[in-house]
């Protein structure tokens, strides 16, 4: 029996995650089936409860809680989308670290890939961050850039994260496409 597939939305580490909240009540209200895991560090500024609540479904964490979560969760995906992306999972991804779900989860994953980075433009225009996501591109994956504006700690830069809708948009155009 083949499962659902469906839209798969990574949380991380970034300020930008509250910003996730709307994207993924947006995509539910629409019927379309999202689930959500998130890094540790994205539970700083977001609680699971919360997308548990606009999802109806369990939020995964720890990959260690339920078996083999990063297998399961990649079996389900149509479309993987980091939504924030930090620098710090940017980096991960690009250099093939796997020390979380939502790092094990990429790596495992065979569908099409969204990475919408959302960061401090310090951070964003670092080298080091600009050459993971040339590594990432190269890769194959999907980056909807980041735009300028002042950002939470008041610098100001690119770095916000991409319009909503843009990223809805696209999540939903690979999504189609993936069935």
């Amino acid at each position: 029996m083949k499962s659902e597939k469906l839209i798969l939305i990574a949380v991380t580490g970034s300020i930008a995650a509250f910003k996730t909240c709307e994207l993924v009540r947006s995509l539910v209200k629409q019927n379309f089936p999202v689930q959500v895991i998130m890094t540790k560090n994205a539970t700083e500024f977001v609680g699971k409860i919360t997308f548990e609540a606009l999802t109806g479904r369990e939020v995964r964490i720890n990959e260690y809680d339920h078996g083999m979560a990063h297998i399961e969760m990649k079996n389900l995906a149509a479309v993987l989308a980091i939504v924030p992306a930090s620098a710090n999972s940017i980096g991960k991804f690009a250099n093939g670290i796997a020390d979380d779900l939502v790092s094990s989860t990429y790596l495992a994953n065979t569908s099409p890939v969204i990475i919408a980075p959302a960061m401090n433009p310090g951070m964003y225009n670092n080298k080091a961050v600009q050459r993971n996501l040339q590594t990432l591109q190269k890769d194959g994956v999907i980056i909807l850039d980041p735009t300028e504006g002042i950002v939470i700690c008041g610098d100001e830069g690119k770095g916000k994260l991409a319009d909503l809708n843009q990223i809805e948009k696209k999540i939903i155009e690979i999504y189609s496409t993936n069935l």
